[in-house]
């Protein structure tokens, strides 16, 4: 009776989150149509970007490794004792906060070294602009910081819908502070819109993660010092890997304006129509965690096998559509006011560079799960000088005839070989997860669907091909997550069942 209640939290937990999420996203959508309609590509948009650049990046250090580790080390403690498991919450994120506080510190101290590691190509003007912006932004390592690790708590005790709910406060604050702050602000109004975003959440977080958290007792205990000797491999690989982020940074910074801000459209974009696949890996990382800790592999097994089937079910067809549909889909989403047909052409292409990463990320990240869920974590960081000599040579290679898009298509060309070398990881341990012969044929199908569709072109105008393209890969996707679809129909009608029951 236990495991058929937790089965259908998980469900349901994970119809709130996606709900949830796509209500985000879809505002995430929306705010980028803004900030492309008010500013396009512009320089200034480009040093914003860039600014945001090593906060991101040494927020993802500090705390990537660290919430991966937590999750299991968390679900043993609460296994044991359910109030060492909210010390141990509360120890770490009363060090995380201190740390948090010295990284923003720096940033505000030094922020014209910082920028121009990261930007070497920029000329003075724009250098100087970053560098103003970045120590507007110093406040937001204890902010984000914290954010990471209350949500990996919410998720950590499966508070999928509290969880969903405060990641969606961010566009509803971000989106009138970027519309009307514009003209007073420009396009420093993205920077306050995503602080003030941020604070709304975490103070979200807290609220609903409180009641897991203790702050008495003493400071660095013995779980928290084994939290960093587990993650701080994970932490140099998490460092390493943001080596390939900031040499991407730095070739783009010496081609022409408005490549940073094409590279960080379409990231966004991408973002967006992956979302379920992502949410779906996220929410299933819990329940993965939670088989290891009981040492119960056979189980942890076959739930990344269900998460990568689930995951390329939607991943394929979402691909070959963003693929063959990549300008169409840009221009009608982006084009219009400062957003030109130009910006058009470099978002498409920098999109079509990265969309490989929709079919790959699933498969790297279910295996990099089990290796942090096992505490197998050398590993991980054995892969990343391989990833980040790969990417300095393909970026080297690649940007000189395909410019920023060929910067993208290094990033899926590393996404790739890292893949391939997670998986033979994997197998060393004796699991064999992947149905390869499944995904092959569905690779074979829809590459010959989607060619069918591409050559279609020269034989109907363009509003009807726009037509039969799109209604061809709806009945591609249709086909290939029909389980999926029923699945998810069916789940969600025994939540909305259960929400009206209880009521």
């Amino acid at each position: 009776m236990r495991n058929a209640s937790i089965a259908r939290s998980v469900a349901a937990g994970t119809i709130a989150i996606t709900v949830f999420t796509l209500i985000s996203k879809f505002l995430g959508f929306i705010r980028e149509i803004i900030t492309a309609s008010l500013f396009g590509t512009s320089w200034r948009l480009d040093a914003v970007f860039i600014a945001l650049t090593p906060v991101a990046t040494v927020i993802g250090i500090a705390t990537g490794g660290v919430i991966a580790i937590f999750f299991p080390i968390y679900h043993e403690l609460k296994m044991k004792d359910s109030e060492k498991a909210k010390h141990y919450a509360g120890d770490l994120l009363r060090l995380y906060s201190f740390i948090f506080i010295l990284i923003g510190i720096v940033f505000f101290t030094f922020p014209d070294a910082i920028i121009r590691f990261f930007a070497p190509g920029f000329s003075k003007e724009v250098l100087f602009y970053a560098a103003r912006k970045l120590k507007y932004l110093s406040i937001l390592p204890i902010i984000n910081g914290s954010q990471a690790l209350l949500g990996a708590l919410l998720r950590a005790e499966r508070y999928f819908f509290q969880y969903g709910v405060a990641q969606s406060i961010f566009n509803v604050i971000a989106i009138p502070v970027i519309y009307f702050g514009a003209p007073y602000f420009s396009e420093a109004s993205y920077i306050l819109a995503t602080i003030l975003g941020n604070v709304f959440v975490v103070f979200l977080c807290f609220k609903y993660a409180r009641r897991f958290i203790s702050f008495r007792g003493k400071f660095l205990l013995p779980k928290t010092v084994e939290t960093f000797k587990y993650a701080f491999p994970f932490m140099l690989s998490t460092s390493l890997s943001s080596i390939n982020i900031v040499v991407d940074k730095m070739f783009v910074s010496t081609l022409p304006a408005g490549r940073v801000s094409s590279l960080q459209y379409s990231t966004t974009l991408l973002g967006i129509i992956s979302t379920v696949v992502s949410i779906f890996v996220m929410t299933s990382y819990t329940e993965l965690s939670e088989k290891i800790a009981q040492g119960d592999f056979k189980r942890a097994k076959e739930r990344m096998r269900k998460t990568v089937v689930t995951s390329l079910n939607i991943a394929i067809p979402l691909t070959a559509w963003i693929i063959v549909m990549a300008q169409y889909l840009i221009g009608l989403v982006f084009q219009r006011g400062s957003f030109t047909k130009e910006s058009t052409n470099l978002v498409s292409a920098a999109l079509l560079g990265y969309s490989a990463l929709i079919i790959l990320r699933p498969i790297s990240t279910v295996s990099s799960n089990f290796l942090t869920s096992s505490k197998k974590v050398k590993w991980i960081f054995y892969v990343v000088p391989i990833s980040v000599i790969t990417n300095a040579l393909f970026d080297w290679i690649l940007i000189k005839p395909f410019s920023h898009a060929g910067v993208a298509a290094s990033t899926s060309l590393v996404l790739f070989i890292g893949t391939i070398i997670r998986l033979n990881i994997v197998k060393h341990y004796g699991v064999k997860f992947l149905p390869l012969g499944r995904i092959l044929r569905q690779l074979i199908f829809t590459i010959a669907i989607s060619a069918a569709v591409y050559f279609s072109k020269n034989l109907l105008n363009s509003v009807a091909w726009l037509v039969v393209g799109n209604i061809t890969f709806l009945t591609l996707f249709i086909i290939m997550a029909q389980d999926e679809i029923r699945t998810s129909i069916s789940k969600l009608k025994t939540f909305l069942i259960g929400r009206i029951n209880r009521k």
